[in-house]
C-alpha cells in the first residue's frame, strides 16, 4: 500500500535531492596558502641585490565543489606573477650568468593535510614560464610538489646583464586532480572531502662560474 504522503513526483524530488547531497559531501577543497622564501647562500655578505617579488597571486584555491572537477582536476593558469631582481657583484671568482628556481614543500612537510585526511604532495604541480624579459629561459613544464627542491624555470645568459623585477618577470600556473589519462598525476576521485592547505616554499639560486 502506497504511503499517502509520498506520491511518485517527491520519490523523485528526494532522488534528486540525495544526487545534489552527495555531491556537496564528495566535495574536496584545496586551500593552498603561497610562502616564498629566499635561498640563503654561503657567500651572502657578496651578493647584496637578489630578490624575488610577488606581483600577484600569493594564495591559491582549488575548489572541487562539483562531481565533474572531482574527475578532471582544476588547472589555474598564470595566477601567481613574481619578478626576479639580480644583480653582479663583481666579486672575483664568482662570474654571474644566470639562476635557477625552485619549489618545495615548506618546512618538510610530508602531505598536503585537511582537518581529518591526507593527500600526497603529487596532486600539486606547478609550472613556472616567462612573463616579461625572460625568454631566453627554460621552462621545465609542470612539475610534482616534493619534499625536496626541484627546478621549475633555469635562466642562462653568458654575457650577463642584471635582473630587475620590473622587467624580470614570471608567471606561475598551478594544476591539481588531473587524471593521469590527461597527463597528471591522478583525480581526485575517491578521495574523501575535507579542507586541505599546504605551504610551498620557493628559491632563486643563482648560477655560473663560482656558485
Amino acid at each position: 500500500m502506497k504511503h499517502p504522503s509520498i506520491n511518485a513526483p517527491d520519490k523523485q524530488m528526494n532522488k534528486i535531492w540525495m544526487f545534489r547531497e552527495a555531491i556537496v559531501h564528495a566535495k574536496t577543497c584545496l586551500c593552498l596558502a603561497f610562502f616564498v622564501s629566499l635561498a640563503q647562500i654561503s657567500f651572502a655578505q657578496e651578493w647584496n641585490n637578489a630578490r624575488l617579488v610577488i606581483l600577484y597571486g600569493g594564495n591559491v584555491t582549488f575548489n572541487f565543489n562539483s562531481l565533474e572537477k572531482i574527475k578532471n582536476g582544476i588547472e589555474i593558469e598564470n595566477l601567481t606573477h613574481i619578478g626576479i631582481s639580480l644583480a653582479d657583484s663583481n666579486q672575483v671568482g664568482h662570474t654571474l650568468e644566470g639562476f635557477d628556481l625552485n619549489f618545495r614543500s615548506f618546512n618538510g612537510a610530508t602531505e598536503i593535510r585537511g582537518d581529518v585526511y591526507t593527500l600526497p604532495l603529487n596532486h600539486i604541480r606547478l609550472r613556472a614560464e616567462n612573463a616579461l624579459g625572460l625568454g631566453a629561459g627554460t621552462s621545465f613544464g609542470y612539475q610534482d610538489l616534493d619534499v625536496g627542491w626541484t627546478t621549475l624555470f633555469t635562466y642562462t645568459n653568458i654575457s650577463f646583464t642584471d635582473l630587475t623585477w620590473a622587467t624580470h618577470q614570471l608567471y606561475l600556473s598551478y594544476d591539481c586532480g588531473i587524471p593521469i589519462s590527461a597527463g597528471g598525476n591522478g583525480s581526485l576521485l575517491g578521495e574523501p572531502g575535507d579542507f586541505f592547505t599546504i605551504e610551498i616554499e620557493i628559491e632563486l639560486i643563482p648560477t655560473g662560474p663560482g656558485f
